[in-house]
């Protein structure tokens, strides 16, 4: 019998962290099952999620509209195959709809779980989201507990010392920063400019070090190239176009490809909040998250947040107020920091400039100590891996059952 995988996904952050180390393993314990990837509508898609897809180990990439529609024109022969869906990411009404369409069953991974009754399984990251769900209703067997799945989305192109030799670093290149604009093309421009401002200010207080720029992969070229036109900077292409080098003496580098790679050079990361918090901590980079309330409503949340569209009057106001009024409330922003259940990393709230970041930056660098601790606690604290292998075999005993 034919074996259908229809995996639900939206956005950036789920497409790198948990599709791609699921679909991996998937392919690699299953390699005769078809892998479909049906991407959801979302405001804070970056345009470039079936682009990224198309690259990983799946046999077809569609919209989950034009998915529907085959389904319903030829319903018969689809639902005499054996099939799954997998909900990583956006709405789960989609998984739901899909499921009841193919007559199939559905996993899902959850951090926080809802609609725990359309799901034979729901993996989630934490015990104590476990126990809430079973509160809430769930039935214990339904959610089972993996470590965080976007840890197992990193891998470096090689050790610290060959890719700071790929990237041209010089031995005495010290501190080394590594500055992250985010994969959201509604915002990524804006984080560009203050990103190069903090690296600036850096590169002014420290004449040997080097600032580095990773770009998502959902990330047009075009948009960097046209933050440093309207800045009157010059560049110089390397390695094929995979490197911009620009700035004073040309120690700015903005890297195109293998971003993960820019977090292994690094002594300390300046990041937004995103899956990148988790991907440092996986590779023991210290960091600072900022979560900056100048422009705060161009930021992506889950839910109800979601849906308040910033170009759209007053949502924008709407939005901004809420998240200014939330932010003192909540005590933790980054994953990383959640998943610790206290500070570990440093976050920075609130009308932000660079000179403070890079103040900040600055003084974790001369903070050996702190810096140290803070390296080995992210280790620990990431020290688990294994989900998508996890989820990878659930989804082969559901196969191969009866």
């Amino acid at each position: 019998m034919d074996k259908e995988l229809y995996i639900i996904a939206n956005s950036p952050g789920e497409m790198s962290g948990w599709v791609a180390p699921v679909v991996t393993q998937v392919r690699a314990m299953l390699p005769d099952v078809h892998i479909t990837v049906a991407l959801i509508p979302d405001w804070f898609t970056s345009g470039r999620e079936r682009e990224f897809a198309s690259q990983l180990p799946v046999d077809r990439v569609v919209g989950v509209f034009t998915l529907i529609r085959e389904i319903w024109k030829n319903r018969s022969a689809y639902v005499t195959k054996k099939s799954l869906v997998l909900f990583l990411g956006g709405d789960a009404l989609y998984a739901k709809g899909l499921s009841r369409l193919l007559k199939c069953s559905a996993m899902a991974y959850m951090p926080r779980v809802y609609h725990p009754k359309d799901f034979v399984r729901i993996f989630v990251p934490t015990l104590a989201e476990q126990e809430r769900a079973i509160r809430k209703g769930a039935d214990p067997a339904q959610i089972v507990v993996v470590p965080t799945l976007a840890l197992d989305s990193v891998n470096p192109s090689g050790t610290t010392v060959q890719i700071k030799e790929r990237l041209g670093l010089p031995e005495d290149a010290r501190p080394v920063f590594s500055l992250m604009a985010g994969s959201r093309p509604s915002y990524v421009a804006m984080s560009i400019d203050f990103m190069l401002d903090i690296a600036l200010r850096l590169l002014q207080e420290y004449p040997e070090a080097r600032t580095l720029l990773p770009v998502s992969p959902f990330i047009d070229k075009e948009i960097v190239l046209s933050v440093l036109k309207r800045r009157g900077m010059q560049w110089e292409a390397k390695l094929g176009q995979e490197l911009f080098l620009t700035g004073p003496n040309q120690r700015i580098l903005f890297v195109f490809t293998h971003s993960h790679d820019a977090f292994v050079a690094a002594d300390i990361a300046i990041v937004l909040p995103g899956t990148n918090n988790l991907q440092c901590a996986a590779l023991g980079i210290p960091f600072i998250m900022l979560m900056p309330l100048n422009s705060i409503e161009n930021i992506p949340f889950e839910g109800l947040l979601g849906l308040l569209y910033p170009r759209f009057f007053p949502f924008n106001h709407i939005k901004k107020w809420i998240i200014a009024w939330m932010s003192p409330r909540v005590p933790y922003m980054s994953m990383v920091n959640r998943m610790a259940g206290r500070m570990l990393a440093p976050e920075m709230r609130g009308i932000l400039t660079p000179i403070g970041v890079a103040d900040a930056a600055s003084a974790l660098w001369r903070d050996t100590e702190r810096r140290g601790k803070l390296r080995s606690d992210l280790l620990e604290l990431t020290r688990e891996r294994g989900a998508a292998r996890m989820i990878a075999e659930e989804i082969r005993e559901n196969f191969i059952s009866d």
